[in-house]
This record gives C-alpha cells, sequence and structure tokens, in this order.
C-alpha cells in the first residue's frame, strides 16, 4: 500500500490554494461583487475560512396586527445588509397603512453582528428565519406571517416557506429577488460553477455560494416538482429593467398564479437601479398592494 509523503500533501495543498486564489481573482473582477469579495478577503466578514459562530439574532415585535391587515409581515433583508437597514426603506411604508411590520437581521456572524446575509441560507439564515416566524405567531396570534424578500433575501423567504415553514406564509413578495431560477448570469462566465460557489464559501460568502448554479440549496428548494413555489401561497415578484444584478429576465420565475410586475411597466418613470429599488416609490406602492394595502400605479 503506497503512502502519501508529506511532501505530496504539501504540493496538493499549495495547488489547491493556488487555484482558490485565482477563482478568487476572477470573482474580484465582477462589476457587481467584485468589491464584496476584495472586502471578504481582507476579513471584513472575519478570518477567510473561519468566520466563527452566527450572531443571535433579535426579534423585537412591538407592534401587533389590526383587522384590517391581521398578518404581521416580515421584512427579509439582502446581502451585506440588517434588518434596522431595511425597515425605513421597505418597513415604513407599510407602517404608514397600518401593516404591523418586523425586521430581523438574518445570515450575521458573532465578530460582525450589524452585516447580515452573509452565512449559509440553509444553515443560519432560513432556520433563522423560521424561528422568527415561530416568535411573531406566537406573539402576535396570528395564524401566518407576510414576507418581503429583498435581493437574496427573497431566496431566503422562498426556500423558508417552502421547505421549513409550509402553511406558515400567506404571501411572499420578491423585491429585485433571486427565486430559485437560473443564476448563470449572477456570477462570470469564464468561472465553472463549482469553483465560483467553493471561492465565495472559502471567503465567507455562504449564502451567495449557495446562490451558484448547481447548488444543492436550489435543488433542495424546488424539490422534486421543479418548482420554488409552494401551493396556496401568493408569490408576487418585481423587478427593474436598470437592475445589473437581477434584472426581470432573472428574478422572473414562471409558475401558477405567480404574478410578475416590471415596476416601470406598472407605474411609468425610468428603470431603478438593483440597490434604488428598495427606497423606490413605485416599489412600496407596488409591494404594498401585494400585501393587501392600499396602492397600486
Amino acid at each position: 500500500m503506497t503512502g502519501v509523503t508529506g511532501a505530496g500533501v504539501a504540493n496538493a495543498q499549495s495547488a489547491e490554494a493556488q487555484a482558490l486564489g485565482e477563482q478568487l481573482r476572477t470573482l474580484e473582477g465582477n462589476e457587481d461583487i467584485g468589491h464584496h469579495v476584495t472586502d471578504a478577503m481582507n476579513g471584513l466578514n472575519g478570518p477567510p475560512g473561519n468566520p466563527g459562530p452566527p450572531a443571535a439574532v433579535e426579534t423585537p415585535i412591538t407592534c401587533r396586527p389590526t383587522a384590517a391587515h391581521p398578518r404581521p409581515v416580515i421584512l427579509v433583508h439582502g446581502s451585506f445588509d440588517n434588518g434596522p437597514n431595511t425597515m425605513p426603506r421597505l418597513g415604513a411604508p407599510l407602517e404608514r397603512q397600518g401593516f404591523c411590520v418586523i425586521a430581523p437581521t438574518l445570515g450575521a456572524y458573532a465578530g460582525n453582528p450589524g452585516r447580515g446575509g452573509l452565512d449559509s441560507i440553509v444553515g443560519a439564515s432560513a432556520p433563522q428565519l423560521a424561528s422568527v416566524i415561530d416568535q411573531v405567531r406566537a406573539a402576535t396570534g396570528a395564524d401566518k406571517v407576510d414576507l418581503v424578500g429583498y435581493s437574496q433575501g427573497a431566496a431566503i423567504a422562498g426556500y423558508t416557506t417552502k421547505v421549513l415553514r409550509p402553511g406558515a406564509v400567506g404571501r411572499v413578495v420578491s423585491v429585485g429577488g433571486y427565486m430559485g431560477g437560473d443564476p448563470s448570469g449572477l456570477l462570470p462566465d469564464d468561472l465553472p460553477p463549482e469553483a465560483a460557489g467553493a471561492a465565495l464559501w472559502a471567503v465567507n460568502l455562504r449564502g451567495l455560494s449557495e446562490l451558484a448554479p448547481g447548488s444543492p440549496m436550489v435543488a433542495a428548494w424546488r424539490g422534486p416538482e421543479n418548482s420554488p413555489y409552494l401551493p396556496g401561497v401568493e408569490y408576487t415578484l418585481i423587478a427593474t429593467r436598470g437592475d445589473g444584478v437581477l434584472p426581470p429576465e432573472r428574478s422572473f420565475v414562471p409558475g401558477p398564479g405567480v404574478r410578475t410586475i416590471v415596476s416601470e411597466d406598472a407605474c411609468g418613470g425610468e428603470p431603478a437601479s438593483h440597490g434604488g429599488m428598495a427606497s423606490d416609490w413605485r416599489t412600496h406602492t407596488l409591494m404594498t398592494a401585494a400585501l393587501g394595502g392600499g396602492g397600486g400605479c
């Protein structure tokens, strides 16, 4: 039986590290996520490969649903974001109409609890959201909650609704979100999907890693029926052609009864950017209408 020498192991590890370095350099050149990869390589999300434990999720529930709006709304932020930042952008328009709105921070590491959407969706963000759903239902007495997911938050919301808490969610609204479709445009075309996913995971961008083509998370979400949607849940997907990350062709996934809305087609005006969508009045009025409030264009 032939053994593996210490030199052989070292050479293999060196080759693996070199390949990983090349993959990360390719990702750094990506217009949409390159600077986030650079930040991660510089330790912004904790030591690469060792980010530490997840941050605790604090869920203050200070509101109560009303007869007009009986379902609490939970906002699910995107990558690199948090609940407090999301509340004024997407929560305030709902609060003004009397909705009970909760905005937790999900998928953060304990070393930087204000920077969410980084940890694994399967291992952290989705289970955390499931726990928040349980807490909100118990505290408010609501039979179901509604979810609004922005960017990666739509994937967290969609996965949690179908896989972890079927029967607990009435509506899902995606704002410039990823809803389990073809993710091939999200990462550089010249980098194999498996390599891109491994590189993102190595620098603690685990949630983004799970959105790479061929992701086991997406396969589990879509299930044997090959659909990200749970029958009985109302889905509304809002997107804009100005979104360089998740435009309509990447954000919209067809399904029975699923509503897809391009904000500038519905309300006029110029397309918005990915980041600008969350603060756009057109997003607010379409989102509010989708949740049963006054609104629409």
